[in-house]
Order: structure tokens, then C-alpha cells, then sequence
């Protein structure tokens, strides 16, 4: 890990700034997951809502309700162990013609973003959120534990079929973006086209 020039008054600045910032992201989180168009504004059906959304956010532990997060996310990480593959970087960074020698240990912060896109994004929708609120950044772009040692014993397996089938369909592409249209299209997961000029 490279070392950082920070002072410790800067560090804690960091970490109280990306303390807000999942403070935030857990509130807008809920707030979509509760959030619905209410035709009659101030009637008794939209401060009914309101009154659900308050009593949501003051007891996070209403989270754990949600479809699937139980059966997928642990409350306390599990110890660490390797299921991202070789291979599976090796692929990434060919495709996107990145420099590599022998073994890959660090990756550019975009490999991180594909990595939710094609791996995570593959659990339900409630998955990755929850996961970045239990597994918050310590400072930006860096986290205490990786996000798989919050997934249970059967949501890893699953998490290592997805690592293998992301590697053998990169295997048959030449570039990242007609890898990514073609994964995304095959497992159902959204994605979005990048506006190139």
C-alpha cells in the first residue's frame, strides 16, 4: 500500500467527510426504497408515508428486512480470503489495455467500479447499497474490509460463479465495452452506454 502524506488531523478530516458522505447515501438509499409519487400532496396517505420514512431512518436495523439482504450480507465481516481471481484482473486489464507484469496486486480505482458493475450489480438491487453502508470508506477509495467478507458463506459461492463467468466472457471479447454490452445483456444487469465523442 503506498504511503500517504496526509497529516492525522487531514485524515480525520477524511474520514468525517466520508462518514457524512454514507450517512447520506443510507438516507437517500431508504428514502428511494420508500419513495412513491403521491397524487393528492398533503393528504393523509402522503404524511402516512413520511411517517414511515422517519420511523426507517432512525433504526437502521428495519434494513435487514429488505428482500434477500439477510440471506446475502453478514452484520460482522468474515475473515479474509482471496476469491478474486487472477484471471479475472488478467482479463480486465487486457481489455482495457492496461499494463501489467506477473501479478496483478494493485488496480486502477475504475477496476473497482467495473468489478460493482459486472460482479456485484448481479445480487439483487438491495445488495451493493447495503454493502457499501456495513463496509463504509475509512477515506475515499479506501474501505477496512473488502465487500465479499460481508457476503455469507452462500452468497460467496454465488459471488465466485459470477467472478467465473465474468472471466470466461471476457476471454472472447477484444475491448471492455463490447465485453460489458454482451455480459450485461446475458446476465440482465443494467448498464448504461458511455456517450463517446
Amino acid at each position: 500500500m503506498k504511503s500517504s502524506k496526509l497529516t492525522p488531523e487531514e485524515l480525520e478530516q477524511l474520514k468525517a467527510l466520508q462518514e457524512k458522505k454514507n450517512q447520506d447515501q443510507l438516507k437517500r438509499f431508504i428514502l428511494e426504497q420508500t419513495e412513491s409519487k403521491v397524487k393528492d400532496k398533503f393528504s393523509d396517505k402522503e404524511l402516512d408515508a413520511k411517517n414511515v420514512k422517519r420511523k426507517i431512518l432512525d433504526s437502521i436495523h428495519d434494513l435487514w428486512k429488505i428482500n434477500e439482504v439477510d440471506s446475502n450480507i453478514l452484520r460482522k465481516p468474515a475473515d479474509y480470503e482471496a476469491i478474486f481471481t487472477q484471471d479475472y484482473y488478467r482479463e480486465m486489464f487486457r481489455l482495457n489495455n492496461w499494463e501489467f507484469k506477473g501479478v496483478i496486486s494493485e488496480k486502477p480505482w475504475q477496476a473497482g467500479r467495473f468489478t460493482n458493475e459486472i460482479i456485484y450489480y448481479r445480487f439483487s438491487q438491495e445488495v451493493l447499497p447495503i454493502l457499501r453502508i456495513v463496509n463504509p470508506c475509512v477515506i475515499p477509495g479506501l474501505r477496512k474490509h473488502k465487500h465479499h467478507q460481508f457476503l455469507t458463506p452462500g452468497a460467496r459461492i454465488e459471488l465466485s460463479r459470477f467472478i467465473s463467468e465474468a472471466t470466461d466472457v471476457m476471454k472472447q471479447f477484444n475491448d471492455w465495452d463490447s465485453f460489458r454490452i454482451e455480459y450485461c445483456k446475458r446476465y440482465n444487469v443494467p448498464y448504461q452506454l458511455k456517450f463517446q465523442l
